[in-house]
This record gives structure tokens, C-alpha cells and sequence, in this order.
């Protein structure tokens, strides 16, 4: 019988005489093979319940990670696994929060709750005795599991037998939240099993928060940036021109009431005119803000500007010496080069009264570069960097532009002698490639 499986299977009649120490023998046999096989099958058990959690646990953290990198809303990332880690550990309510700048708590989302109570009560967890959230001695803040009080539990809970469940969402040594779970006292048994999981989860979302927090100042940064950058480019070409058209219709009224009809005539072309050319630079800026950050060739880029350029100031000539070598600068770089020669030859067609104008680029040295761009106009002795209407010509835009990228920006002129501007820069961005390495990897 036991060789058919049956361990515990016993003699029906006990033997006597001489037998009757191997008939012992057998049934302490039999007995230890039974307890052996319950106990291989209880172990067999642990074990399988074991990695069974252990693959849920690395499930969680999966769908963790994987969300973080395809979430950009954090409320709605934080809210979804308080719903998941609800059911894990089997809450009867739950709650997120946040903390604010000024440590103050603000309330995310619940679970099962009222939302006055809950809150008061998170504030207090927290902030009330803060031994609940505390580091260990790796900066780690530790999971907290806390007896709830007994008016809390009675009103709530219907003396249900509570503990808290506080798990810390942690970036660094900063804490920027937490999960509050409201659990059974006996549904929490195997408590270490689920330690090192909701640890790794709460420093997950805790870096998941801090990354919106620093995408947001980046963007705030990237939006002051273009408006003051869109401030600039309106300030110095269409305000010029509307202080311009307004000083011409103060003119042209004087000019009527004087009832000088030649005159009057007169003043009307150059406002129109003036009107012209406002309808000329708002469609070159239009063209510029539209123009993409990630060019798809630097050479081409200006030559579209000068071509636009020419369209529309036939009576000067533009002469393109390209003389740059087959290389690829790092994006921004490029946008900040065209944009200096757009400027320039925006200041040029308004101030200059220049015939001819030359642009050269060329490379100075190893990684070394220069743009050159110069006209034959009536020059000036000293630049007009003030920020009165028409005085402004755009350096102070330019200079900006070069020191992003490290450029040095230079101008020259003198009355009659027309202007000269110089942007040289090296560049050592290990992105920048040439066509000669590009053949080599070839």
C-alpha cells in the first residue's frame, strides 16, 4: 500500500510473537513518511505562495516604472496605483496627498472616505507626530504601520479593528507625499513580505513628482524665455514702424490745416509707405516664428532668408560667400546663427540705406568658425542700444544670441564707412559631426 502512494496506510491485524518488532519498525516507517510528505507539501506551498507575490510584487513595479514614462499627468499616475495598492493589500479606505513647499498637506485623492475627516486626519498622522515618517540610517523613509485611534475607528470604522498603513512618496532625503491605507489589523500578517515593495513604490512616485515639479519650471522658463524673446523681435521692427506711422499722421494733420494740398499729398505716400513696410515686417516675423528650432540645413536656412530678403529690397544687393565646411552644429547653435543673420539683415534694409552686402562663412581654425556679414550703408559712430522707440537696432538681441552658445559677437562702424559684424565661436560639442567622419564610419 505504500508503494500505491498510501503513506499512511496502516496493518489491519497486529502481528505476534517475532514479528512483532518489525510490524513497529514499519508503522514508525509509515507514520514518519506521511509527516514527511505533509511537511514537503506545506513547504512546496510556502513556496509557491511566495514567488507567486514576489511576481506580483515585480508586476506592480513594472506597471510602476512603465507608467511614470508614459504618464504626464502626475495626479492621475498617483490616484491610479492608490486604486491598485487599495487592492493589494485590501484597505478599507485610503487617501493621497501631497506636500507642498510650505510642508503643508494637500489632499490628492480618497478611497471610501469623507474628505474633511480624511484630510484632518492625514494632517495629523504626519504632521502631529512626525516619528510616524522618519529616516532610517540610509536617508530612507520608513514604512509605517500605526494603531487608529479609537474616536477616529468608532466614527469611521464601525470598531472595526484598524491600523494605518503609511508609505512615504520620497525623492532623495525629501519627502513629497504619501499613501495612507486604513487596514484590517489581521489583514497585514506577512507585513515584511510587502516592506521592500511599497518602499520601492513610494521612491518610484516620489521621483515621478519631483520630475513634474521640474517639468513645469522648465516649461515656465521656456514660455518667459520666448516672450521676452517674441518682445524683441516686436520692439525692434514693427513698434519702430508704428511710432514711425503715428509722428507721419501728426504731420499729414498739421499739413491739412495749413491746407497744403501738395504737401498733404506727400506726407499720405510716405504713410503709406510706412504702412508697407509694417505689412513687410510682420510678414518676415510671421516667416521667422514659424521657422523650426531643428533645422534641416544651416546653408539652405539662410539662403531661403536671403532669397525672402531680396524679394522684398530688390535695390539691394546680396552677396553669399559660403565658404563652410560640410558639418552638422548642434541644433541650437544653428537656430541662434540664422536668427543673428536674419536680424541683421532686417537692421540693414531699415537702417543702413546700404547698396551691397556681404555675407561670408567660413571656418577660422579647428572647431573654429566666423560668420561675417557686412554692408556699404551710411554706417553710425556709436551703436543706439536704448530702448526708445527707433533707437533700438537689435545688438542687444544678437549679443544675447552668440552667449548662448558661447559666440563672440563684435560690431563695427563708423559714419559712411557702412557696418561690419563679426560672430566668431568654437565648438567642441562632441554631436557635431563631418561629412569627412561620416565617410570614415562608413
Amino acid at each position: 500500500m505504500i508503494r500505491a502512494g498510501e503513506l499512511g496506510a496502516k496493518f489491519t491485524h497486529k502481528p505476534s510473537g517475532d514479528y512483532i518488532n518489525i510490524y513497529q519498525d514499519l508503522q514508525f516507517i509509515g507514520e514518519m513518511l506521511q509527516s514527511l510528505s505533509t511537511n514537503a507539501e506545506t513547504q512546496v506551498q510556502k513556496h509557491t505562495d511566495h514567488i507567486a507575490q514576489k511576481t506580483r510584487s515585480l508586476s506592480i513595479l513594472y506597471d510602476v516604472a512603465n507608467s511614470i514614462n508614459l504618464s504626464r499627468d502626475i495626479d492621475s499616475l498617483l490616484s491610479q496605483f492608490l486604486f491598485n495598492m487599495t487592492e493589494l493589500v485590501d484597505a478599507q479606505a485610503a487617501v493621497a496627498y501631497l506636500v507642498n513647499n510650505d510642508d503643508e498637506v494637500e489632499l490628492l485623492t480618497h478611497i471610501n472616505s469623507n474628505e474633511e475627516i480624511i484630510t484632518e486626519h492625514a494632517r495629523h498622522c504626519l504632521i502631529s507626530h512626525p516619528s510616524n515618517i522618519q529616516e532610517d540610517g540610509f536617508g530612507i523613509l520608513s514604512i509605517k504601520l500605526l494603531d487608529c485611534d479609537d474616536i477616529f475607528c468608532k466614527k469611521y470604522f464601525a470598531n472595526e479593528e484598524i491600523c494605518i498603513l503609511v508609505i512615504p512618496l520620497q525623492y532623495q532625503e525629501k519627502l513629497m507625499g504619501a499613501y495612507n491605507f486604513y487596514v484590517r489589523k489581521n489583514s497585514l500578517i506577512n507585513f515584511e513580505d510587502f516592506d521592500e515593495l511599497f518602499t520601492s513604490i513610494g521612491r518610484h512616485l516620489g521621483a515621478a513628482i519631483e520630475k513634474s515639479h521640474l517639468d513645469k519650471e522648465t516649461t515656465a522658463l521656456s514660455i518667459m524665455r520666448e516672450r521676452n524673446h517674441i518682445s524683441n523681435e516686436l520692439h525692434d521692427s514693427l513698434a519702430q514702424t508704428l511710432t514711425s506711422i503715428r509722428f507721419q499722421v501728426r504731420v499729414l494733420d498739421e499739413t491739412l490745416h495749413q491746407g497744403n494740398e501738395a504737401q498733404s499729398w506727400a506726407e499720405m505716400e510716405k504713410i503709406e509707405a510706412s504702412i508697407n513696410e509694417a505689412h513687410t515686417e510682420i510678414r518676415e516675423l510671421i516667416s521667422h516664428f514659424r521657422s523650426p528650432t531643428v533645422l534641416v540645413s544651416l546653408i539652405s536656412s539662410i539662403e531661403q532668408s536671403i532669397d525672402r530678403f531680396r524679394q522684398v529690397n530688390d535695390e539691394i544687393q546680396v552677396f553669399f560667400q559660403n565658404e563652410w565646411p560640410e558639418i552638422t552644429l548642434p541644433a541650437e547653435t544653428e537656430f541662434h546663427i540664422l536668427r543673428i543673420i536674419q536680424e541683421s539683415l532686417t537692421n540693414i534694409r531699415k537702417h543702413s540705406d546700404a547698396e551691397n552686402v556681404r555675407i561670408m562663412m567660413c571656418a577660422s581654425g579647428p572647431h573654429s568658425y566666423k560668420v561675417l556679414i557686412e554692408d556699404d550703408g551710411v554706417g553710425f559712430s556709436k551703436p543706439q542700444t536704448s530702448y526708445h522707440s527707433g533707437e533700438h537696432i537689435g545688438l542687444s538681441i544678437m549679443q544675447d544670441r552668440a552667449k548662448r552658445f558661447d559666440g563672440e559677437f563684435t560690431l563695427e562702424s563708423e559714419p559712411g564707412e557702412g557696418t561690419r559684424i563679426v560672430l566668431e565661436f568654437t565648438d567642441n560639442d562632441p554631436s557635431t559631426t563631418t561629412t569627412d567622419q561620416i565617410n570614415n564610419e562608413l
